[in-house]
């Protein structure tokens, strides 16, 4: 349960990401490189997430 409420947030990160903070405030102000740049880190932060949810090992 705690793995779908995770991918769920994760969802609405990308969801705020892509339909609200890239075309109204990166757009604008850093064009389609920043875009480029945003997406790349939304991403990358979300492959992190779920790599590190995942994860197989011992847990500290």
């Amino acid at each position: 349960m705690h793995k779908i409420i995770r991918l769920c947030l994760i969802g609405a990160l990308h969801l705020t990401c892509y339909l609200w903070f890239i075309p109204q405030i990166i757009l604008p102000r850093f064009g389609s490189t920043g875009s480029k740049m945003a997406v790349a880190g939304v991403v990358a932060l979300s492959l992190a997430l779920v790599t590190l949810m995942f994860r197989k090992g011992k847990k500290p």
